[in-house]
């Protein structure tokens, strides 16, 4: 029998095929991405367009599609493992693919080509880094992030990838984005990586802001024009 457990309204399959311990136990003691779950309805507006980018197991990708201010979702997760994942999610919680596109691609300065992604037993560590942990590694197409922005047009951009952020984030052309939702690793961005987010967020118009971050979870909004 199938053990569900509902998390902020999303039914979550424990599946101890694939999920750790610590995984499962996460979802069951509702801790499992708290934080974002808390604030993401929050933070969203009617008409959105949500880019998220690491989907996981889709559960932020449901929750965004349960609420029907978000005109679509599109996702994109590195490891090919988790599609089926996902896929599972939005089955078990009635969500069709009618506002939904999901991609397995890693999105980066360049469009070309594959990038080697490295798989981990905790899959929230996997990622295009080798490591001792790792236990499968796939090469996977790279996107680039520049042309899907301009091809999606998202107003708002979630993100969590292991330490990622860093590359895709610098070098970025973000044009109609709104805000931008992000985990923050500081274990492996290090002082100056986090320094480099900060800057390149300001540098393009964006404040950190204050009323949806806690700890590693930022949320970085674009400052208003001045009123004419």
């Amino acid at each position: 029998m199938t053990d569900f457990v509902d998390h902020f309204g999303i039914r979550l399959r424990i599946d101890p095929d694939f999920m750790t311990p610590l995984l499962m136990d996460a979802i069951r003691e509702g801790r499992y991405e708290r934080p974002e779950a808390r604030s993401i309805g929050k933070i969203l507006q009617k008409g959105d367009v949500v880019l998220e980018i690491g989907a996981g197991i889709g559960f932020m990708s449901a929750l965004m599609l349960k609420n029907p201010a978000v005109e679509r979702v599109v996702a994109f997760e590195a490891n090919p493992l988790l599609i089926p994942k996902i896929q599972r999610t939005m089955e078990d919680n009635g969500l069709g693919a009618q506002r939904f596109e999901l991609h397995n691609a890693v999105l980066g300065a360049e469009g070309t080509g594959t990038v080697d992604f490295h798989v981990h037993q905790d899959f929230w560590s996997s990622s295009l880094r080798r490591t001792s942990a790792t236990i499968h590694s796939f090469p996977i197409p790279l996107v680039s992030f520049d042309r899907t922005i301009r091809t999606t047009r998202p107003t708002v951009i979630v993100c969590d990838i292991e330490g990622g952020e860093r590359t895709l984030f610098t070098t970025s052309d973000l044009a109609g984005v709104r805000c931008v939702y992000l985990e923050l690793h500081q274990k492996l961005l290090k002082p100056a990586g986090m320094r480099e987010v900060f800057q390149a967020f300001h540098d393009r118009g964006f404040h950190y802001d204050q009323t949806h971050s806690s700890g590693g979870i930022v949320l970085f909004s674009r400052i208003p024009e001045p009123a004419k």
